[in-house]
């Protein structure tokens, strides 16, 4: 990226003038205000926050703000654009909202990529989101043909490097603070956290006047910590609206969807880790929990998550902890080494691609199309075969934060890169007796928790979609109760599990005989039947089940095959006698087949 500006800045300052417009804004630390300036900027405005709390806390605070996520109809933004008392216009959506906008602006008439200015804040949640939420990058469509646009976020991307931005001459703009703002942090690596957590908090100083804020994406782990320490009416939980039934049943009562007072102690999920701005006169102790055994989807990457975190209590924090229980047995691979599986990969989608738009027979068109569907590398190209680098900065990323939890030494690296974001002030790498106190994490496997997980699954239409953060929070944590009842929700549908009783055995048979059944029915499999019968052919059974039977073993699919499995890729006709070497025996002779197939090809 060719053009490049650094703004300056000293402590306790906030950013001056206006948000430069067609620019990736890198600001090195936060809580300076660059949200509040495009807010009170003289010029209509559209800007993307990541989550509803952000919105809820600013427009609080700005009258003439308007807010827009669910719940918000597009009527409601059409009488805000039509409000004449309102100068300048200022709407902020999340990104799954977006839509609605779009389709007011176009209601009205009224050109929003001319006449707007659109920011797409904490852009970094572009990448970092993506896996679990994939409508996060679609005002990333839109974004291009707005006139004036930019990204900004307080944590480092690689945006810089995408051929995009380079195409659209985009100027980098680094905020550089003229002062020491590294972020002293305490590090923990453990096999016991709740032991960690005692000898924290027996360790703090100021007690009485203390506050202290977990931050962990695990509602499980949320319980396990407020019951061990005996602590539920001192306890706040922030989480959505989709934990809320959950905890009530549980008996939990202080539970929150948009910031409050803080209590003695205070427990956030994910959906609070950035951008929300919690102001309180105290000065809280700020603990990261990560399990990476037990609940992974509480790994944070540090450079991403850790200051962002921190950087949610606007009048500053006390001290900052992670406590991180490790799992040696984790597998990642290294950035070069992904970059070339994947562009591996990408090569051969090319050839499936060409094999397909080579194909004249609908059939095989059909079920190629059906192919390429389904390879994983497919949701990370365009159209033309390029990457997305949205979407595969978003397994690098993903690699990358496993890779810090495999080892004690991995983990303090995270927190060692660059002296300018953070400085180690005490390190614990604790192993303590298998006997000592635990968190007791509810981990049942009958047939009362499968029916849990099943109601709360389809409650959730997790069948469908997988969107927010808070939805893949509780989709982690329902995998990690029961990996093979949250398999079953996958495959098939609630009235079918409902009938088979929430049995293990018999949902197993049922999971069998399904992925046996796709996989006769693939691509490979067909073409290899095709290819070794011919239409007009009576074929005794032991003829079909032993033809069968070498193509089954071939491609690795494990069936007890029947004549009658020949039904799938020809139409027969009805059960005949056959006459063989002076034998009859019983058939079917082949009239049509099921399915194209090219032989040519």
């Amino acid at each position: 990226m060719a053009k490049k500006e650094t703004i300056y800045i000293n402590k306790g300052e906030y950013l001056k003038g206006s948000i430069p417009a067609n620019s990736l804004i890198y600001k090195k630390i936060t809580g300076i205000g660059a949200t509040t300036l495009e807010i009170e900027s003289n010029r209509n405005s559209i800007i993307i926050e990541p989550n509803t709390p952000v919105i809820e806390g600013k427009i609080e605070n700005h009258n003439t703000l308007f807010g827009v996520f669910e719940g918000i109809q597009t009527n409601h933004i059409i009488d805000y654009l039509q409000n004449n008392t309102i100068t300048y216009k200022k709407i902020m959506t999340t990104p799954e909202s977006f839509g609605k906008v779009k389709r007011a602006f176009s209601l009205l008439n009224i050109d929003m990529y001319n006449d707007y200015f659109l920011l797409y804040d904490e852009a970094h949640k572009l990448t970092s989101e993506l896996d679990f939420r994939e409508t996060i990058t679609l005002p990333i469509q839109d974004f291009w043909k707005f006139k004036n646009r930019s990204l900004i976020s307080a944590t480092l991307t690689n945006f810089n490097s995408y051929p995009i931005f380079k195409k659209y001459n985009f100027k980098e703009v680094i905020v550089e603070p003229k002062y020491y703002h590294a972020l002293k942090v305490n590090l923990y690596s453990t096999n016991n956290i709740l032991q960690d957590i005692h000898h924290f908090i027996n360790n703090i100083s100021d007690k009485e006047d203390s506050r202290i804020c977990f931050f962990i994406n695990s509602i499980d782990i949320i319980i396990a910590i407020i019951n061990a320490l005996n602590i539920k009416e001192q306890s706040n939980i922030y989480c959505s609206n989709q934990s809320i039934e959950k905890l009530t049943r549980k008996g939990f009562s202080n539970i929150f969807t948009k910031i409050s007072d803080l209590n003695k102690y205070n427990l956030y999920t994910s959906r609070f880790y950035s951008a929300v701005d919690i102001i309180t006169d105290y000065k809280p102790h700020v603990i990261v929990i990560s399990d990476a055994i037990k609940a992974p989807q509480t790994m944070i990457e540090p450079l991403l998550e850790s200051r962002q975190i921190a950087g949610r209590f606007r009048n500053g924090i006390t001290s900052f902890t992670h406590i991180a229980g490790l799992d040696k047995t984790i597998q990642a691979k290294k950035y070069k080494e992904l970059q070339e599986y994947l562009e591996e990969q990408r090569k051969a989608y090319i050839q499936l691609k060409t094999i397909y738009n080579s194909a004249t027979e609908n059939g095989v068109k059909q079920v190629m199309k059906e192919a390429l569907e389904r390879i994983e590398i497919s949701k990370y190209l365009e159209e033309d075969n390029s990457f997305n680098y949205f979407m595969t900065e978003n397994l690098l990323d993903a690699e990358a934060t496993k890779s810090r939890y495999k080892t004690w030494q991995d983990f303090i690296l995270s927190y060692s890169f660059d002296e300018e974001f953070f400085e180690i002030e005490n390190q614990y790498n604790n192993s303590y007796d298998w006997e000592t106190d635990k968190l007791k994490i509810s981990s049942k496997n009958d047939r009362l928790l499968r029916k849990e997980i099943v109601d709360i699954f389809f409650s959730l239409e997790l069948d469908k979609r997988i969107e927010t953060e808070e939805q893949k929070a509780i989709f982690e944590e329902l995998k990690r109760k029961d990996e093979f009842i949250v398999e079953i929700c996958q495959n098939f549908d609630k009235e079918f599990i409902i009938d088979k009783e929430y049995k293990k055995q018999s949902l197993t048979l049922a999971l069998i005989k399904k992925k046996t059944d796709e996989k006769r029915l693939s691509f490979p499999v067909i073409e290899a039947v095709l290819q070794s019968f011919k239409i007009g052919i009576a074929y005794t059974e032991k003829e079909i089940t032993d033809t069968l039977n070498k193509i089954y073993t071939i491609l690795e699919i494990n069936k007890k095959i029947k004549a009658t499995d020949i039904k799938d890729y020809f139409e027969t006709t009805p059960r005949r006698t056959i006459k063989r070497k002076d034998q009859f025996e019983k058939g079917y002779k082949l009239l049509k087949a099921k399915y194209q197939f090219n032989k040519s090809n």
